[in-house]
């Protein structure tokens, strides 16, 4: 994987992150990780931790399936779960699987670094999904509130179609199941099956995501944000929408930053790419995003973090070319409002004749500038809190980056920045003691 903004690994297999929290000076990502291939298969928890969102350190496997023996509630993979702060430490909650059947595990941070998990001995934390017409039941979010845990699992229901479902347990082992936290019929987001359900509030809003499996026929975003009310009766939904304009974005998970901002990264799926399966390391992680409700509404902008990876900064005119003489494999192109309104296009052109159009059509009118970052075939656009992630890895080492847009419009003001390529780092061994 040529990338070096994203996140990926040296070599193998990744998709969903995992786990995502801050905890003892460092962000930490896990992610679901074959580390024998580049085939979704043979799933483990990879690892790597940064002190500010842009130095990585990709440290050992902190996650093994089985063994059998001792393990066998999830000897054929660990999927995806999430992670908390529990008596000074940090627990995860993720999904094991033993041949067909997928049930909630329970394992404790071995020390502070996070390097492995000691799986606990009450697991599987269900013996089975908690009513009879369930037909999925995977992936998870937790968090403390009124004295309890509370958790969300995702999946669907047979005649129901996609379903998030609640359940509260006071220690993380012993769970109840307080039903259907909310549906594809109490909502407006479709899908046949929810996966990666992320809930988290502001200021008294509850906002859940869920990653979309599409009936058949279904077209468009596989990531759809609601916020709304949670009642006893479940999820309230009041507002709707995409949490990304493109199919390329998935299984995203945010997480608390000590400065109190929601802190959110996707899977990039570039198995599709027409190169995506060429290299050493398959998948790619998002650029760091900050969520927030406005309005009732999520809000997704790049991390604050990134505006220093900025050098120097080159103007260009709207619409107009800018050569790029060196072949820049990174950089960010900032329009103002304007030259946002009027730009309709971005065509990137690679040093081997590719290229790559990026549609910028559903950003015209909103408010303030359009930030488009482009990494080694990768592209997250950003405006009006609304966001959306292209990917092409035959796209790399940028020539020529052409804008076309209305000559009737304000031209505005378009501006490039040439970005620093940040430290990558390999992390010492670590133990594992589940192994």
């Amino acid at each position: 994987m040529p990338a070096w903004l994203h996140y990926a690994p040296a070599k193998g297999w990744m998709n969903d992150p995992n786990g995502l929290i801050h905890f003892n000076g460092r962000h930490h990502l896990f992610y679901q990780y074959n580390p024998d291939g580049t085939e979704f298969t043979n799933q483990h928890w990879g690892h790597a931790s940064s002190p500010d969102l842009l130095t990585w350190t990709e440290h050992e496997v902190a996650l093994f399936p089985g063994p059998v023996q001792t393990a066998p509630y999830d000897a054929t993979a660990c999927f995806s779960g999430c992670a908390v702060e529990h008596d000074g430490g940090v627990s995860i909650v993720y999904t094991g699987v033993s041949g067909d059947a997928q049930l909630p595990c329970l394992a404790r941070a071995a020390d502070d670094a996070l390097s492995g998990f000691v799986k606990d001995p009450a697991n599987p934390l269900l013996p089975a999904p908690p009513a009879a017409d369930i037909t999925v039941f995977r992936d998870h979010s937790v968090w403390r509130e009124d004295g309890r845990w509370r958790q969300l699992v995702a999946g669907a229901r047979r005649e129901h179609g996609a379903s998030i479902f609640a359940l509260s347990s006071a220690d993380l082992r012993a769970w109840d199941y307080d039903g259907v936290f909310v549906d594809r019929a109490t909502s407006t987001v479709p899908g046949a099956v929810w996966e990666c359900p992320d809930y988290f509030t502001v200021e008294g809003t509850g906002t859940l995501l869920v990653s979309v499996i599409p009936e058949n026929g279904e077209q468009g975003p596989a990531v759809w944000w609601m916020t709304g009310t949670t009642t006893s009766a479940g999820f309230e939904v009041h507002e709707a929408g995409p949490a990304d304009l493109t199919d390329r974005f998935y299984a995203p998970q945010s997480y608390w930053t000590p400065d109190g901002r929601r802190i959110q990264f996707g899977w990039i799926r570039t198995h599709q790419d027409p190169a995506g399966l060429s290299g050493p390391a398959v998948g790619a992680m998002t650029l760091p995003r900050e969520l927030s409700v406005r309005q009732g509404r999520l809000y997704i902008e790049p991390a604050a973090e990134l505006t220093r990876l900025r050098l120097a900064t080159t103007p260009l005119p709207t619409p107009g070319v800018a050569h790029l003489v060196d072949g820049r494999t990174a950089g960010e192109l900032v329009l103002d409002t304007a030259a946002a309104d009027g730009v309709h296009r971005v065509i990137l052109h690679a040093r081997d004749a590719a290229e790559m159009t990026v549609d910028l059509a559903a950003f015209a009118g909103l408010n303030g500038p359009l930030r488009l970052f482009w990494d080694a075939g990768i592209v997250e656009v950003f405006r009006g809190g609304l966001a959306a992630t292209w990917s092409d890895l035959r796209v790399t080492d940028i020539t020529q980056l052409r804008l076309e847009g209305s000559e009737t419009t304000p031209s505005g003001r378009a501006e490039i920045w040439e970005l620093t390529r940040p430290e990558r780092l390999t992390g010492p061994a670590a133990g594992h003691p589940n192994r």
